[in-house]
């Protein structure tokens, strides 16, 4: 695979460029992290399951410790209600790509932007972002829908993946680059869907206040 170039790596991210990956987003994962309270993170997680529906972006979903069978847990309600039909990945392998199913399954969305989100950063996230970034995929950290043991540990991986070439990012920016991106390519098709956004703002943005203003709706 090519590497990414300077100028793909600047692009911003769209409904045709990107694919969303959830790595171990599961119950009980959650109980250990204290990177980021955990109700936000369930909240962040959910909106972006949400993003991934409203612009119809293919997803990959992989568990670890025997799934919903194992210590971990199943996959958080929100992600497996609104992609029912998607296979869930219960890898053996700590490294993600290194379960040929996932791998194939990231291969086949044809997408070159890959955001990850996931439980933990450290660790089970870390691992296949590294991997994606050696075959020369554009990686995007869902900051604020991962999370992990301290807040040190968080930023010290964060620091390694940034230094790889990762692009942190949180929920919110997502939304917003795919918003852009529609407007660029069709005006009135990207305005059309503008109250569709003004309700996923007022569930899942950072500041819902701006939704009074009138911006969206």
């Amino acid at each position: 695979m090519n590497r990414t170039s300077q100028d793909d790596y600047l692009d911003p991210i769209s409904r045709r460029n990107a694919a969303v990956v959830f790595v171990d987003n599961q119950n009980n994962l959650l109980l250990g992290v204290q990177s980021i309270d955990t109700t936000l993170l369930r909240l962040n997680t959910e909106g972006l399951a949400k993003l991934v529906e409203m612009y119809s972006l293919p997803v990959v979903l992989t568990t670890t410790g025997g799934g919903a069978e194992g210590a971990w847990g199943p996959m958080l309600k929100p992600i497996a209600d609104i992609f029912p039909d998607a296979p869930i990945f219960n890898r053996q392998h700590l490294n993600a790509m290194d379960d040929p199913g996932f791998a194939e399954a990231v291969r086949a969305t044809g997408r070159r932007k890959i955001i990850l989100c996931g439980v933990a950063t450290d660790f089970c996230l870390h691992f296949p972002a590294l991997s994606l970034m050696k075959q020369g995929y554009h990686v995007y950290i869902a900051v604020d829908a991962s999370g992990s043991w301290t807040k040190q540990i968080e930023y010290t991986a964060m620091l390694r993946l940034v230094q790889a070439g990762a692009t942190p990012t949180s929920v919110q920016q997502i939304l917003g680059e795919l918003h852009s991106t529609d407007l660029a390519t069709d005006l009135k098709a990207g305005q059309a869907t503008a109250p569709e956004i003004g309700k996923w703002l007022v569930r899942y943005a950072g500041t819902p206040s701006i939704v009074s203003m009138g911006m969206f709706g």
